[in-house]
């Protein structure tokens, strides 16, 4: 396995041996950040599989299951993001 950070934020998305939630994932697999909701797929490079963002063209070309999914996680983790920031306090 090659790299296994967030290619936009840098969260790690290993996790005891699984990546995209799967033990044996293969290229063209989509996943989400956690960190920062990125929409990320699987490829492969010169150290084995990595991920990267997709592309709007691979994107629209899941099953649409797989986006609604995929748009329920995002909400969810920017729901997330949302939650954790600390309040500004005005001045």
């Amino acid at each position: 396995m090659g790299e296994t950070n967030c290619p936009t934020c840098g969260t790690q998305l290993s996790e005891g041996g699984k990546i995209a939630g799967r033990r044996d994932p293969g290229v063209q697999d989509v996943s989400i950040c956690r960190g920062c909701a990125e929409i990320l797929v699987l490829a492969q490079s010169a150290q084995g599989l990595t991920l990267r963002p997709t592309t709007a063209s691979e994107y629209l070309a899941l099953p649409e299951e797989a986006q609604s999914l995929l748009r329920v996680a995002y909400l969810l983790v920017r729901r997330q993001q949302r939650l954790l920031r600390v309040p500004r306090q005005l001045h």
